[in-house]
C-alpha cells in the first residue's frame, strides 16, 4: 500500500464513521486530489462546501477538479465564488490564484 492509499484509507474511515465532518471530507477529497483521482475528489469537495458554504479552498478545489475533468464551464462559478470568499475573508493568495484559473478558462471558453 502507498502513502497515498494510506491517507485515502485513513480519511475515508474518518467520512465513513461521521459523513457530516466537514474537515473529513476536505482532506480526503485533497488525498484523491493528490492521488490523480479528480473525479472522486469533486464529490468530497462538493459534500465539504454543502457542509460549510463558507469553506473557500472547498470551491477552489472543486474548480480544479473540473477544470481537470475538461468541465471548464462548470469551474466558473465555484472559482467566482471563491473569489467572492476570498474577498469577504482577506484572503489574497487564494483570490489571486481563482482570478488566474478565470483567466485560463476564459481564454480557453472565449
Amino acid at each position: 500500500m502507498t502513502h497515498a492509499d494510506d491517507r485515502i484509507d485513513r480519511f475515508q474511515a474518518l467520512v465513513d464513521e461521521d459523513d457530516a465532518n466537514e474537515l473529513a471530507q476536505f482532506s480526503l477529497a485533497q488525498a484523491l486530489l493528490d492521488a490523480g483521482r479528480s473525479a472522486d475528489a469533486l464529490a468530497h469537495f462538493q459534500r465539504t462546501y454543502e457542509l460549510e458554504p463558507e469553506h473557500m479552498m472547498a470551491y477552489y478545489r472543486a474548480a480544479e477538479c473540473l477544470m481537470q475533468l475538461g468541465r471548464l464551464a462548470d469551474a466558473r462559478p465555484l472559482l467566482e465564488t471563491t473569489i467572492r470568499l476570498a474577498v469577504a475573508q482577506n484572503h489574497v493568495g487564494p483570490r489571486a490564484d481563482a482570478r488566474d484559473l478565470l483567466e485560463e478558462i476564459e481564454d480557453s471558453l472565449g
